[in-house]
């Protein structure tokens, strides 16, 4: 989540122990190709070979709506060294969605397997995507998303067990979840 899960806090629970994986905060991308300094911002862990202090692997999470430069951005990337892309098609915020980005790719699945097919193909390291379960209560796409992003190349989705609707109030749909769990055979995790 923007704004709490930023390196100091990465460092401490990573300390702490029983984290296997953590993910950045996301990186905007518009249209532009970012200077390393921003991605070195928001992941200092570049600086340590992608891990936390305590050695545990870091993902960077790119959140955008145009294949080609997310795909730029992702290559350029994954050259300084992160343990993987993450890509955020979650995100409930009114500005995020406003500007097709995050859980608003729920409603233009074309567009966001553009997204995932670019990059994985633009960076050799491991592409994960976190998404909800779909828009609302009567869009509820994730498995056709997971299942289309597990045969694009993606290694792994994690899921919020509600629709960008909800945000973060009411009761996750633990059916919703199962399907999506079902669809795949790469590691659907929930979140």
């Amino acid at each position: 989540m923007e704004g709490l899960l930023d390196f100091v806090l990465r460092d401490v629970l990573t300390r702490v122990g029983g984290v296997d994986r953590c993910v950045s905060e996301f990186i905007r991308i518009t249209d532009t190709l970012l200077p390393d300094r921003v991605f070195y911002r928001y992941l200092p862990e570049l600086h340590h070979g992608g891990r936390t202090l305590a050695g545990t692997p870091v993902r960077a999470q790119l959140l955008g709506s145009d294949p080609v430069t997310l795909a730029d951005n992702a290559a350029h990337l994954a050259a300084l060294g992160p343990e993987g892309i993450d890509l955020n098609f979650g995100c409930p915020a009114k500005e995020v969605t406003g500007a097709a980005c995050g859980s608003a790719l729920m409603r233009t699945p074309d567009l966001a397997c553009r997204i995932m097919e670019q990059v994985v193909q633009a960076v050799s390291r491991p592409v994960t995507v976190k998404m909800r379960l779909g828009w609302d209560e009567k869009s509820l796409n994730a498995a056709m998303m997971a299942k289309k992003a597990e045969e694009l190349g993606v290694k792994a989705v994690t899921v919020h067990g509600r629709t960008r609707k909800q945000f973060y109030t009411g009761v996750a749909d633990w059916d919703a979840i199962a399907e999506v769990k079902q669809a795949v055979s790469i590691p659907a995790v929930v979140h």
